[in-house]
This record gives C-alpha cells, sequence and structure tokens, in this order.
C-alpha cells in the first residue's frame, strides 16, 4: 500500500471504537512522518508456533487496527490471520490455537470470512482466544468464534456494532494547494469521494447496509456464545456497541473466564506438558512478550 491515506478511504464499514477510529487517522499520519524521518514504528507480532514434538501451539495474534490486507504497522490483517489459523488447524502436531488479542477492532471487509475460519477451525481442535487489554467491535467479532475466551481481569470486550466513516480531506488538501479534480459517469459514481463533503442522500443509501452487517454481527456471536449470554445481552441487542469489563463480560457470557495472561500461558504450557515436553514459552511479542518466556520463569 504505497499511500497511508489509502486506509481511510478505501472501506465504508468499520467494526471499531469511535474513539479508536480517530487514534487511527493520527497513527497513519504519525506513521507517514516517522517514515519519512526514518523511525522505526510498531508493528503487529506475527504468527508463531511453540513447543516441540506432537503437542505444539500456535499463537495466532489480533493486535492494532484490524484490516483486510493492510501493513503490520497499522495492526493484524484478515489474510495474515487466516492463513495462520487455517495452517495450524490442518497440523497435526499442533494441539492448541491461541488468538492473542488486542485491538479495538477494524474493517469489516474479510471480517465475516475470516470468522468463519476461526469457527471452522475451533471444530476441529482446541481454539483460545486470550484477551489482554481489549477486544473491540471486529476484535471480538473473531474473539467470539473461539472456543472458549479468557480476558484478563483489568481487561475489556465487546463494542458490538458497525460504523461507517467517510473521510472528507478536501479542506486539509486546500490547506497543501491540492485540488483533486474527479470525472466520472453515473449519478452515484463519487458520493462517496474524499475529496467532498457526504451528501444526506448518501447517508440515505447506505443506512440499509449498515444495519444489516450489525445484524449479522450480533447473529453472529450469538450463535457461537448460545447460551452462554445472559439474557440481559440477548435482550440489548449484546449491549448495543458498549464496552463491558472484567467481572462485567464474565457474568454477561461474553467471556468464559477471567484470568491474568501470565497464569493463562503457564497454564498452556503444564497442559501441553502433560502430553509432550514443551520448552520453548512463547514468542516474543503479543501479551507482554507472552509472560517472558514462561518456561524460564
Amino acid at each position: 500500500m504505497r499511500n497511508p491515506l489509502e486506509l481511510l478511504t478505501r472501506s465504508k464499514l468499520w467494526a471499531i471504537l469511535p474513539e479508536a477510529a480517530d487514534i487511527a487517522v493520527l497513527h497513519i499520519l504519525h506513521h507517514a512522518k516517522a517514515v519519512s524521518a526514518g523511525v522505526m514504528t510498531w508493528e503487529a507480532a506475527k504468527p508463531a508456533f511453540q513447543g516441540k514434538g506432537s503437542s505444539k501451539i500456535a499463537v495466532v495474534p489480533i493486535e492494532g487496527v484490524l484490516t483486510n490486507d493492510g501493513p503490520a504497522w497499522y495492526g493484524s490483517n484478515y489474510d495474515t490471520i487466516s492463513k495462520a489459523v487455517e495452517s495450524a488447524a490442518s497440523d497435526p502436531d499442533v494441539k492448541h490455537i491461541v488468538l492473542s488479542v488486542d485491538s479495538p477492532g477494524g474493517e469489516v471487509t474479510g471480517l465475516p470470512e475470516t470468522g468463519e475460519v476461526i469457527a471452522q477451525a475451533a471444530k476441529v481442535k482446541p481454539v483460545t482466544a486470550m484477551v489482554n487489554g481489549m477486544s473491540a467491535s471486529a476484535a471480538y467479532w473473531l474473539t467470539s468464534q473461539a472456543r472458549d475466551v479468557v480476558l484478563t481481569p483489568s481487561g475489556e470486550v465487546g463494542s458490538v456494532g458497525v460504523r461507517m466513516m467517510h473521510t472528507d480531506v478536501s479542506k486539509m488538501l486546500d490547506s497543501m494547494g491540492v485540488k483533486v479534480t474527479e470525472l466520472s459517469s453515473g449519478d452515484f459514481k463519487t458520493e462517496w469521494s474524499p475529496y467532498k463533503p457526504l451528501s444526506q442522500d448518501a447517508i440515505d443509501a447506505e443506512m440499509p447496509r449498515l444495519h444489516a452487517m450489525h445484524q449479522d454481527f450480533i447473529n453472529t456471536v450469538s450463535a457461537t456464545r448460545g447460551q452462554r449470554l445472559a439474557q440481559q445481552m440477548r435482550d440489548t441487542r449484546l449491549g448495543e456497541g458498549r464496552m463491558f469489563s472484567g467481572k462485567d463480560a464474565l457474568s454477561h457470557g461474553l467471556v468464559d473466564k477471567l484470568q491474568s495472561t501470565r497464569d493463562f500461558y503457564k497454564s498452556i504450557v503444564s497442559e501441553q506438558s502433560q502430553t509432550d515436553a514443551v520448552t520453548n514459552g512463547f514468542p516474543a511479542r503479543a501479551h507482554l512478550e507472552h509472560a517472558h518466556r514462561l518456561r524460564k520463569s
């Protein structure tokens, strides 16, 4: 992706915290400046397989702002997540898949398909979502498809909802002395152009799509979480976009267990050690260095 601003304009539908969307815009602009200055920036961790023998564990990071195929400096992308989960599901030596989650959500394009990959893997072998920090919106869509969800006591999950964003960059370009002229055919071809304000007609035309995707989100989470969801969650369409932390998330049935990241990975290592010695701990990135290679502690 040569132009970072493309991340702002290529997708209408987003499943992301509103406040995170604003930060995401600033992150794109900051990254562009950092690259031009030769400064290193944060990148999402890469999937990794840990352990030895026939009892390996696959750790699949779901970090930062999620995109279909975007760059690692923005966050994990669905293409990488899907490939890693499919690889782990088909590898007979992998006994457990861990989704390492800390994300405010991301774009909708590619999200349902990635969720289905996780759901199918969970039918084959244990898939656990370990949320350390946040699993919001698109990230929770993916999280909910695991067999079980573990949340750190100070973490939060939810934001089940969808939003559309139109980025009008016309004034920014004006301040830079840039004027964009668009030629098009079709009355509505450029109605979502980032180079002009969004009209009410364009908004009205897209609202049915927004509501339909929201219902798909609710149906997907409800189908997987099932009876584990509290009645209150069913009555309020899974919280109407609200976030829930710790004990509230547990009582609402959005997660299955509260546990620190360190204790979770220790339990996974212990579990796998019962069938095959695991001596390597976990990858250096995602979830606080995965407790600094727990087997060494």
